[in-house]
């Protein structure tokens, strides 16, 4: 008779621990999932995060730097959704300056400013500099002077053609007349 009450126990027990066990592995259902999702309340000591939902505006500001000396400078306002096609556009541009609120850009432009194309001359300054004017000499604005040249040595045709002023063609045209007069007074 002990051996049937231990025989008992032992299965009221193992049948115990198998409906325990059946209900934690049971398989959800449709009735166990919620639609709704649970909302929490944030608490009003939580940090603020430095991502703005709205896109970033920019005044970003463009200098070229052309061989001739002239730095034209293009000044815009920029709104910006995506940083990586923000910096993908001014592939090329090295940044000079970087503000919370602007970037300033920079690149070297290896050819004359459109301004030294269409109003651009050579020609002497009354110190004697050869430099590339805005307009004819006798009358224009100094763009870039250059290293004084000697005007003694010079041709005095030469000397005609610089105090009237050389019409600036393009970027080879500048760079062949500095190296003509440069071997006259190394510019």
């Amino acid at each position: 008779m002990i051996r049937w009450l231990f025989i008992i126990g032992i299965v009221v027990i193992f049948a115990g621990w198998q409906a325990i066990h059946f209900e934690e592995e049971r398989p959800l259902t449709a009735s166990d999932l919620s639609y709704q999702r649970a909302v929490e309340v944030k608490n009003e000591d939580t940090v603020s995060t430095l991502v703005k939902p709205e896109p970033l505006k920019l005044t970003v500001i463009l200098k070229e730097h052309y061989m001739d000396g002239v730095i034209e400078t293009t000044k815009k306002e920029e709104t910006i959704w995506s940083m990586m096609d923000f910096w993908a556009q001014y592939e090329g541009w090295t940044v000079e300056n970087q503000q919370l609120d602007q970037v300033v850009f920079k690149r070297e432009v290896k050819d004359i400013s459109p301004l030294t194309k269409q109003q651009g001359y050579f020609g002497l300054t009354e110190d004697g500099e050869l430099a590339v004017f805005e307009g004819e000499p006798e009358d224009g604005k100094v763009i870039e002077a250059f290293k004084p040249i000697p005007i003694k040595p010079l041709e005095s045709r030469r000397k005609t053609e610089l105090k009237s002023g050389i019409k600036i063609k393009n970027y080879d045209h500048f760079e062949q007349v500095l190296k003509q007069y440069s071997t006259q007074g190394e510019i």
